[in-house]
């Protein structure tokens, strides 16, 4: 059985785990050192009860993904606008984790005077932009071959969510 909860600090090195894997294996990060634990700690520190969230999936006492909204920009202007980030862990995959993290995310984000969620999404990741479709994000555009991550050029389709339209679920 799959439980969804806020993360703590005590999931720091499984997520830190889980954040390498994608470094070394995929292009949705465009990171090319691994993550320590120092650094996973400075991104910890934005989360909390407000608009900036982190959730986790843990299935047998094992985190199996998480997602986070977090500031687009830190900018006034942006301020009703979050950036989302998911990653489940591979053997995980197209099990319902995704889903069932974004629903928790989005549900405890209603309330927070939220405007627009947005995503980036290195390209190919059929899944990643079936399920952000799935939850009402739209594609807005292609940012074409735009970042470098061991010498390949990578794309990423950008697209966005209305936070303040009804039906939040998917």
């Amino acid at each position: 059985m799959m439980l969804i909860r806020p993360a703590d600090q005590n999931d720091l090195p499984a997520l830190m785990a889980l954040r390498n894997w994608y470094i070394d294996h995929s292009f949705a990060t465009f990171d090319e050192q691994h993550l320590t634990l120092r650094q996973m700690a400075q991104w910890f520190t934005q989360f909390g009860d407000g608009p900036y969230r982190c959730y986790v999936a843990v299935i047998n006492d094992q985190i199996v993904g998480y997602c986070s909204s977090q500031a687009y920009r830190q900018h006034p202007a942006f301020r009703q606008t979050i950036e989302t980030s998911i990653y489940v862990a591979a053997n995980a995959g197209r099990s319902g984790t995704g889903s069932a993290l974004y629903q928790t995310l989005f549900d405890a984000l209603q309330g927070q005077h939220l405007h627009r969620a947005v995503v980036g999404i290195a390209l190919p990741n059929d899944a990643s932009v079936g399920l952000h479709e799935k939850f009402g994000f739209r594609r807005i555009g292609v940012f074409d071959e735009y970042a470098m991550k061991h010498g390949q050029h990578i794309s990423s389709v950008w697209m966005e969510k209305n936070l303040t339209e009804q039906g939040w679920h998917a």
